[in-house]
């Protein structure tokens, strides 16, 4: 019964604003402006100068990193299309231009010059709230995006959805408790774990959002506005995933 409850939870939609501004964190208020380009087919990550200082209270760490990887373009000729990201007034954009898919990444490992991600560079910070709050913006479907945490190299956790279409503004759900579901997979939801255990948000060591990893998708479309911390919305909702969608439960049950 315990496992079917759970199992009910992660794949539960969550419309809740959990809007108690008393225990809400920042993680990013993307107004520290920064942007990227790739018009190059394949290759690596291009990642543009870290963003931030000590004292910039928008940015959970007080810096940021980003990357796009343009992955193909329909063209095979260089140069003709792209994938990027801007950060500029509270929106995080991220695009790619017709028939191209690509990969972004948005990064909070504290001050570094590093291409790869530093799993303790946050240095243990203990999040409060219980829940991140993604407001959404615009989404298009079916794309993945990849939520990831980090306490160290080995405690980590890594949570994998798939985008449903939002044409509107909508507040996405993820309870701190669904990183802990170690090898959970439903189709639509994937949680895997680092060989020494799930990650512990009272020693936070790195965070970031990967989207469309493996460039699965073509001209995805994606604009955040604020990520923060909340406190969790009901006590059953370990992931309300509002990125996840309906449209996903929907397709679900009329498989049936």
């Amino acid at each position: 019964m315990k496992k079917t409850l759970i199992a009910a939870a992660v794949v539960a939609l969550s419309l809740s604003s959990a809007a108690n501004a008393a225990f809400v964190t920042t993680v990013d208020l993307f107004t520290t402006a920064q942007s990227v380009t790739d018009n190059t087919i394949g290759g690596t990550y291009v990642m543009p100068a870290q963003v931030g200082s000590a004292l910039d209270t928008t940015i959970l760490g007080g810096y940021r990193d980003i990357g796009v990887n343009m992955i193909s373009n329909g063209l095979g000729v260089n140069g003709t299309r792209r994938t990027e990201m801007n950060i500029a007034g509270g929106v995080m954009d991220f695009n790619n231009s017709t028939l191209t898919s690509g990969s972004g990444f948005v990064r909070w490992d504290g001050v570094s010059s590093a291409a790869a991600i530093n799993t303790t560079g946050l240095g243990g910070v203990s999040l409060t709230g219980s829940a991140f709050n993604l407001e959404i913006l615009f989404s298009d479907a079916g794309f993945r995006f990849d939520l990831e945490a980090y306490t160290d190299s080995t405690h980590w956790s890594k949570i994998q959805l798939i985008s449903a279409q939002h044409l509107t503004p909508f507040n996405s759900i993820i309870s701190f408790g669904a990183f802990g579901l170690c090898g959970f997979n439903n189709g639509f939801v994937v949680v895997s774990c680092g060989a020494g255990g799930a990650v512990d948000f009272a020693n936070l060591g790195a965070l970031q959002a990967v989207i469309d990893p493996l460039g699965g998708s073509t001209a995805v479309d994606l604009s955040l506005g604020n990520v923060t911390t909340v406190p969790e919305p009901t006590s059953l909702a370990l992931i309300g995933l509002g990125l996840l969608g309906a449209g996903a439960l929907r397709r679900r049950r009329t498989a049936k």
